[in-house]
């Protein structure tokens, strides 16, 4: 399992069948981890706030989101969870467009809703927050997906897909203006950037290399990662690989050395003290939490 998948799936059951990717899972914060630093993935997700409040950033937006709260996030879309204070509990649905899409070339759908959908150009309300028409349509949806899920009948896909197409009905029947350029730029020079880290975290990356790939110089490219993900490049290199080396103490028995090194620390010292800032444990002792 990649880390990617680590933080997403973290000790749940997943749904998704062979040729059907459809998902949907439970997490809290800080119980499953301590936020979610800014990602993105192929598939279409929606976060569903079920208890407390916190703050999801999306693309180049950061909203305060609370329980009822619903967060479309599109395919490539740079996006990143975090809890204001005490614990924020949240419903994750993952799917993939092309379950609802048609083979048909012609097809209207593709054509109009879902390439749109892909390239973030159908824009709607979000976050969807309670109160309004499109949230008590999208909650009944997201509803009924629970309860299908959870019964799994035969042919349950069929009914998942139907669901699906009504939700994305539901948010093309609510759309507002299209996306301007400047946002896609900047959504992709931040993709570019975080797909290097993925990459190369274990590689010494400096804040001119990162601004490079963005194609912005140095100076520019510090306020625009901050102002895109709310903190520093560099802030956001270390959490990364912080949260690689957990999961590498989580789901192997390598020597911490190895850890630290194979996540891009060449002093052992510098990296248990970091990681104890980081979860208040040094790794002997998080490994030891591990194995309970």
């Amino acid at each position: 399992m990649e880390l990617d998948e680590y933080l997403r799936y973290h000790e749940t059951k997943p749904h998704e069948q062979p040729g059907f990717k459809f998902d949907t899972y439970v997490c809290a914060i800080p119980d499953s981890f301590p936020k979610v630093d800014p990602h993105w993935h192929a598939d279409m997700e929606i976060i569903y706030i079920k208890k407390g409040k916190g703050r999801v950033s999306f693309g180049t937006r950061s909203s305060e989101v609370c329980a009822g709260s619903i967060v479309p996030v599109m395919p490539g879309e740079v996006h990143s969870i975090e809890c204001d204070a005490g614990r924020m509990e949240y419903e994750n649905i993952i799917f993939s467009l092309s379950t609802v899409e048609s083979s048909d070339e012609n097809d209207w759908a593709r054509a109009n809703v879902l390439m749109p959908l892909r390239s973030a150009e159908l824009v709607f309300e979000r976050p969807i927050n309670p109160g309004t028409e499109l949230h008590s349509e999208v909650s009944a949806i997201l509803d009924e997906l629970d309860f299908i899920s959870s019964e799994m009948r035969d042919g349950y896909p069929l009914l998942v897909k139907s669901r699906l197409l009504l939700l994305i009905y539901s948010l093309y029947s609510h759309r507002q203006n299209r996306a301007d350029e400047a946002k896609k730029t900047h959504d992709e020079a931040l993709r570019r950037v975080i797909s290097y880290v993925r990459e190369h975290y274990s590689e010494e990356i400096s804040l001119e290399t990162a601004a490079e790939i963005a194609g912005y110089s140095p100076s520019h490219f510090m306020r625009f990662f901050r102002g895109e993900t709310g903190r520093t490049f560099t802030g956001y290199l270390m959490d990364y690989r912080l949260s690689y080396a957990a999961y590498l103490l989580r789901e192997s028995s390598g020597k911490i050395s190895d850890i630290a090194m194979n996540c891009g620390f060449n002093n052992l010292s510098y990296f248990i003290r970091s990681f104890k800032e980081r979860y208040r444990l040094s790794p002997r002792e998080f490994r030891k939490t591990v194995e309970l």
